[in-house]
């Protein structure tokens, strides 16, 4: 169950040729680089249609499954901070001699040795040394890595960039400035490799002990790929960072955390650990000395187990694999967090209900919503859109989308206050250019408040079963400050009537934590602050003082509030991260009848697109039949400021003139007999 590169990519130089001979050589490299990039052992097992030899005992004994890493270990979420993200740029391996003729293609096996190919992948003729050449071509595809680059430095982290050849480093670095793209903050990985997706076959980095030091876990990626297994052992010698090794075979892309001691994967793993084909190992000097190394079978149990043992001491909870997303059953294709208490899901239109997939994220999301968070809670959800065909339709089948598409928006990286986005369409201006494209994303920005949002067009990716977050590896943050906190969200009723509302977090760092402290107001009003209060076992406890506010007009009141906690090293820390930038956690006093609406009003109703808006704002609503609403926009003080009738069939958008509002926060109320859905505004 891997991923497959379908994309037609960089064209080497070629001498002069006819159309159609370059026709026909674009063909057989693409068809050369899908295969080269199939992420599917038994197609590796496979070259030249003759299967391999059962494994063979390697030099070094087999590494043993099980693993103890040090004590106090835990592994963070990924929306918290982190202090590089681990990249590359897209290389072309060519053969010596035959470096301008597109017929021959080099695969590398091993450091310093690659298989040659001559006219397509299983048209094998021998082997031996290789050249690596980044590409720098002005394809789409080529891009995005150098896109990735410059949303990682814009997000205040470092970009790790794996090179082949040290020298490499001014290429990458030339063309960074002609793209006018950052280049200020980069440091180099320099090794052989043969993959880009690093989610897949880097390691999983963790803090332990009392001074929260980071360290890596570095499971097995799978046969044949030696090359990319070998990423986090260059990222030990060159970045200092401990690697501990398992046999354990996972890809990262199937691993989500909620950063508190439980770790999710999908039952495509137990297939990969069946086997006994480890890792491909040589001599480094025999080509005949390449190998399979032995590695033990494991049964299901024992596979959770391991997991639960490593990283999962709250559990570890394996889901059914997705059958038609590219061929990877890989989690991060649809499950998010963006914080211990909340997934984020991409969503299924209604009109793919009959679709296998459908029906097993139905279930896989009701079943992790069922699992009791670090809390003792059960975990909130939120639902992001789809994505649509480059027309803004829907695709024809679940085949035709598995071969063909596989686009999703859950597949982004973290980068501390900003999202890496996947979008498919051309970016201008830093926006999608389609306008159902813009709409969706603006669903993404709901979804994970106060983050600045980077798309990146990955349509060249279609069909590989992977995007953004598959290219891309976190770095935690030197000195945490950990913040754990049961947030308060949605609607609570009668919760806090004549009471307030209590404030819990559990908070440390190495150092120990000088202050901490709720941040909040009510209905848009001034910030206000209240202390949080020292306990036992880094706890932290105070209130928000709901029994003296008062409602909107609206039959409730907006609550919105963040934590700030200084340690005693003077590092301070926002829960969540992105309360400078607007984000924050949100709940209301009494009902707000649009908090908590069901999946086809979430898909019926999109949200305002551009929000904040100076003279204008659209929604995209989409309908199965006929509607009439009354529109009204409502400011916080609950006073209407515009009343409108809209009849409404079909898709359409909905347009409001900014221009004539004055600047502030509003609710757009969508009602009729039948539901209300309430749209946040807000106007410069």
């Amino acid at each position: 169950m891997r991923k497959i590169l379908v994309s037609v990519l960089s064209l080497l130089v070629l001498g002069t040729v006819t159309a159609q001979e370059n026709s026909d050589r674009q063909q057989m490299r693409q068809q050369m680089l899908q295969t080269m990039h199939k992420r599917d052992a038994a197609q590796l097992h496979l070259k030249n249609n003759k299967p391999l030899s059962a494994p063979k005992a390697a030099a070094n004994a087999p590494k043993s499954a099980g693993l103890q890493l040090p004590e106090g270990s835990w592994f963070p979420g990924e929306w918290e901070e982190v202090k590089a993200i681990v990249v590359t740029c897209y290389y072309d391996h060519l053969v010596p001699g035959h470096e301008n003729d597109g017929n021959w293609f080099a695969d590398p096996q091993v450091t310093g040795y690659a298989d040659y190919y001559n006219g397509s992948y299983y048209n094998q003729q021998g082997g031996g040394p290789y050249i690596a050449v980044p590409d720098t071509s002005n394809t789409t595809f080529a891009n995005v890595f150098f896109y990735l680059m410059d949303a990682i430095q814009m997000g205040g982290a470092e970009a790790w960039v794996r090179i082949e050849n040290a020298e490499d480093s001014n290429i990458v670095k030339r063309k960074l400035q002609r793209m006018d793209l950052r280049s200020n903050n980069l440091k180099w990985i320099v090794g052989a490799g043969n993959s880009f997706w690093f989610r897949d076959c880097g390691p999983i980095a963790f803090y332990y002990g009392d001074q929260d030091d980071v360290a890596m876990v570095d499971f097995m990626y799978y046969p044949g790929r030696a090359l990319d297994d070998s990423l986090p052992s260059l990222i030990e010698e060159q970045m200092g960072i401990p690697n501990y090794i398992t046999q354990i075979e996972w890809e990262g892309g199937n691993c989500v955390v909620d950063g508190a001691g439980m770790v999710l994967s999908s039952d495509a793993l137990y297939s990969n650990n069946a086997d006994n084909y480890g890792q491909l190992t040589w001599d480094g000097v025999n080509p005949s000395t390449i190998n399979y190394e032995n590695k033990t079978p494991l049964t299901q149990a024992q596979v959770r187990d391991s997991l639960a043992h490593i990283m999962g001491p709250r559990g570890a909870h394996i889901l059914p694999a997705f059958r038609y997303d590219g061929g990877t059953g890989h989690l991060d294709l649809y499950c998010d967090m963006w914080d211990e208490n909340e997934f984020v899901f991409s969503k299924f239109p209604e009109h793919y209900s009959s679709w296998t997939d459908y029906k097993t994220a139905a279930k896989n999301i009701d079943t992790l919503c069922s699992y009791a968070s670090v809390f003792g809670n059960g975990f909130k959800k939120h639902y992001i859109p789809f994505p649509c065909t480059n027309n803004g339709g829907y695709f024809a089948s679940q085949t035709n989308y598995n071969n063909n598409f596989t686009r999703t928006y859950s597949n982004h990286t973290f980068v501390n206050n900003v999202i890496v986005q996947p979008c498919f369409s051309a970016v201008t201006n830093g926006q999608p250019s389609a306008e159902w494209d813009r709409l969706r994303i603006d669903s993404v920005r709901a979804a994970y408040p106060g983050y600045i949002i980077y798309p990146i067009d990955v349509r060249s990716f279609d069909g590989s079963g992977g995007a953004i977050h598959c290219i891309t590896k976190q770095i935690p943050a030197d000195n945490p400050v950990r913040i754990l906190h049961p947030s308060i969200t949605g609607n609570t009723e009668d919760a806090y009537q004549g009471t307030n509302a209590p404030i819990t977090a559990t908070i440390t760092n190495k150092s120990g934590i000088q202050s901490a402290k709720v941040v909040y107001r009510a209905n848009g009003g001034s910030w206000q602050e209240a202390t949080l209060t020292a306990g036992t076992d880094n706890s932290f406890s105070g209130s928000i003082p709901t029994s003296t506010m008062t409602s909107n007009g609206e039959g409730y009141t907006t609550v919105e509030y963040y934590i700030s906690a200084t340690s005693n090293n003077g590092k301070t820390i926002t829960k969540p991260m992105t309360a400078s930038q607007g984000g924050c956690y949100t709940f209301y006093l009494g009902h707000n009848p649009a908090v908590g609406i069901n999946a086809a009003e979430e898909e019926t109703f999109g949200q305002f697109y551009p929000n904040p808006a100076a003279d204008h704002s659209s929604i995209e609503i989409s309908l199965k039949g006929s509607e009439q609403y009354e529109v009204l926009i409502v400011d916080l003080m609950g006073r209407i400021a515009h009343r409108s009738t809209l009849n409404a069939q079909g898709d359409i958008v909905y347009n409001v003139n900014t221009s004539k509002l004055g600047s502030g926060i509003y609710n757009v109320v969508f009602q009729n007999k039948n539901e209300r859905v309430i749209r946040r505004l807000v106007v410069k």
